[in-house]
């Protein structure tokens, strides 16, 4: 039953995170280092509501959607338009005037649904970056060129025990191969 549920896990933590707001602003206040100040509910905690509330229905009504619906989530409190807890908690970067926010709670969540969906999101990041197999194609054959341009001068001995031996990378093999044709 846990494997059927297993990727409502991430969003249950953020439905905890908003919980606890909720109930932090039922209190009114929020201590921080032993500080007591006063606390309601902002424009982001509502947006934090709206987007788990929204993620929560994707979830159970169009299960194709969700994924969508829940990066979405992610991607907004990573960046700190919506807010999940009572107090925002960011890890941050600076480059000169440019400050760059992360949320610390969110970095947690992401974490824990790449470790639940790790093949998954691998397959999608390598089909992401692979290159197209026209472009593997053209720098094959621009390495195989440079290959023929290196061994044209070889013999045709040279070239066949380049073949035999197989101790070169597959381009340059091939070039000896397409060399070894052309003489004949």
């Amino acid at each position: 039953m846990l494997h059927r549920y297993r990727q409502l896990l991430p969003l249950l933590l953020l439905v905890i995170c908003c919980v606890s707001t909720i109930v932090t602003a039922l209190k009114g206040t929020v201590e921080l280092d032993g500080t007591a100040y006063a606390f309601a509910l902002g424009p982001k905690h509502y947006g934090a509501l709206a987007a788990v509330g929204a993620a929560l229905i994707s979830y159970f009504l169009a299960k194709k959607y969700y994924k969508y619906c829940f990066a979405l989530t992610l991607l907004f409190g990573l960046f700190g338009i919506i807010n999940f807890t009572a107090v925002q908690y960011n890890a941050g970067l600076a480059f000169g005037g440019l400050n760059i926010g992360l949320n610390l709670v969110i970095l947690a969540v992401i974490f824990l649904t790449y470790l639940l969906n790790y093949g998954r999101i691998n397959f999608l990041l390598f089909a992401l970056i692979k290159p197209s197999d026209e472009k593997t194609n053209r720098i094959q054959q621009e390495e195989i060129e440079e290959f023929k341009n290196k061994f044209s001068r070889k013999s045709t001995e040279d070239l066949t025990q380049i073949v035999i031996r197989r101790k070169l990378v597959p381009s340059a093999i091939t070039a000896a191969q397409q060399l070894l044709r052309e003489r004949q």
